[in-house]
């Protein structure tokens, strides 16, 4: 006589919107945010006041580029928890990707209010001051990040590029060094040292560092580009105008690639390509000079004054360039 089998675990107890939200993050840990997204609104669906669930939504809406409805998100989570950090730091990056830095200033604020020691917070808030042009802030940030968290790359990569823009260019190299003792292979480490080291006019150095990066990722439009910016100050002009058709092949929409390579081909005598690149940056800036204007209007609109400064600054860059 055959014996009955026992009622499974998932029979006795079916998965609780708890259970969902954990599959959720597990699933975002391996980068499937599809799935972690398809899991957070089930747990959402068995229990709709579940703030971490929101917050979980929204970061996997955000790593999809879908950042107006990780907004919507976070600000759901943080009705029914006003005091979930997590919930106002990822309001914050959102906002952010939206380059509305101000708002992201205040989502940092009030993530630090509640927890005066979270590092996110403070390297979140560094971020948005640099990108409103406050470096020295931006520095003071990432240091209060780097004192609660003294191996987070981010804050460190941060703190050395807001110290590129204020041109202190050795300090800028001594924190990519820090970040590249706790992870070697940085991408973003590497290739903003390199530029740090031309900036510098160590052109040899950069070089180094960026063959480096090529190593890791030959196609990096990035390194590329700075490579072949080293290797036309050096005087080596061939070299550089090979590392800059590859870059361009990588991506064609780096202007000042095309600048050097105007510059590069100028020098040994290709005056037809010259004329070309230099048409092909020229191109890029009128499109990226009416766009930054349409842009800083529109934030002047509302209200946004420093963002409207800012867009109207890398416009005015773009033109004295």
């Amino acid at each position: 006589m055959a014996i009955a089998s026992e009622p499974t675990d998932s029979a006795q107890s079916p998965m609780t919107g708890r259970d969902f939200y954990l599959e959720g993050i597990a699933l975002g840990r391996e980068g499937k945010h599809e799935e972690a997204l398809n899991s957070f609104s089930l747990a959402l669906k068995e229990d709709p006041k579940l703030a971490i669930a929101w917050v979980g939504r929204g970061f996997a809406l955000g790593k999809l580029g879908r950042f107006d409805e990780e907004i919507a998100c976070c600000k759901k989570a943080l009705e029914l928890n006003p005091y979930c950090v997590d919930a106002w730091n990822n309001l914050g990056f959102a906002y952010g990707m939206l380059d509305r830095f101000e708002d992201k200033v205040r989502c940092s604020e009030r993530a630090l209010q509640i927890d005066p020691e979270n590092a996110t917070a403070w390297n979140n808030k560094g971020v948005a001051l640099g990108m409103l042009g406050r470096f020295e802030s931006e520095v003071q940030c990432c240091k209060r990040a780097l004192e609660l968290r003294p191996r987070y790359l981010s804050a460190w990569v941060n703190e050395g590029y807001a110290y590129g823009k204020l041109k202190w260019y050795e300090e800028e190299i001594i924190c990519y060094d820090r970040a590249l003792k706790i992870y070697p292979f940085y991408l973003s480490a590497l290739i903003k040292k390199g530029v740090a080291l031309i900036n510098l006019k160590r052109y040899r150095e950069s070089l180094e560092i960026l063959d480096v990066v090529l190593s890791l990722d030959p196609d990096n439009a990035k390194a590329l580009y700075r490579k072949g910016l080293a290797f036309s100050m050096l005087g080596k002009h061939e070299e550089a105008i090979t590392c800059l058709e590859k870059a361009l092949k990588a991506d064609p929409t780096i202007a000042d690639a095309w600048v050097v390579m105007s510059n590069s081909c100028f020098m040994v005598g290709k005056l037809e390509e010259s004329a070309r690149a230099f048409d092909q940056a020229y191109y890029i800036d009128v499109k990226d000079v009416r766009t930054g204007v349409v842009k800083g209007l529109s934030l002047l609109k509302v209200g946004k004054v420093d963002d409207a400064v800012r867009s109207f600054s890398d416009v005015f860059g773009i033109l004295l360039r």
